[in-house]
């Protein structure tokens, strides 16, 4: 310790509870309890983590939300594909799993018509025997899976999820077939 520190306690305790005051005054108000008296918080984003909006947008309730189960299971014989796809409105939530005998293609997509326009957005486009996750929908619309076989053996998928849809369908052979959300 240095001779000064030692002739001189308080001044590491005073530059202690000024550091503690900035960090106060710059982060914890504007974060914790949306008070920004230096614009510190709005400036680097800070003030959104007290943003109720914020908050509730971690929490949905889905109208009329009864949860519905599925479980499904096909054979993709080799170079065939399928989609199977679920109708949710905006904010819906579904939790899933889906497992194959061997490594599929497999493409997490939407698709729906906002404001005249038909979007489609992909979250994974991956090679793989399974996956397990959730997801909440960006907008009203059909959103699922697109398998691919790309071996020369056929190939097992089972799927089995829960979630605030509505509807589901199978798009396959150039088909496009309602499907019963059979409850498990």
């Amino acid at each position: 310790m240095s001779t000064e520190a030692q002739t001189n306690p308080v001044k590491p305790l005073l530059l202690s509870a000024g550091a503690a005051l900035v960090v106060l005054v710059f982060a914890v108000w504007p974060a914790e309890f949306g008070f920004d008296p230096t614009g510190f918080g709005r400036l680097t984003g800070l003030s959104v983590l007290s943003n109720e909006q914020m908050e509730t947008a971690l929490y949905q309730e889905v109208e009329n939300g009864e949860i519905s189960f599925d479980t499904k299971s096909w054979t993709l014989l080799p170079y065939e594909n399928l989609e199977y796809k679920y109708t949710l409105e905006e904010g819906a939530s579904l939790i899933f799993d889906w497992t194959a005998s061997a490594p599929l293609h497999s493409d997490f997509h939407t698709d729906a018509i906002i404001d005249g326009e038909e979007v489609s957005d992909s979250f994974t486009i991956i090679t793989t025997d399974g996956k397990s996750g959730s997801y909440t929908a960006p907008y009203q619309g059909i959103h699922g899976w697109f398998w691919e076989n790309l071996s020369t053996e056929p190939v097992e998928i089972t799927l089995t999820s829960r979630g605030f849809y509505t509807a589901a369908t199978l798009f396959r052979d150039g088909g496009e077939i309602p499907q019963p959300i059979n409850g498990e």
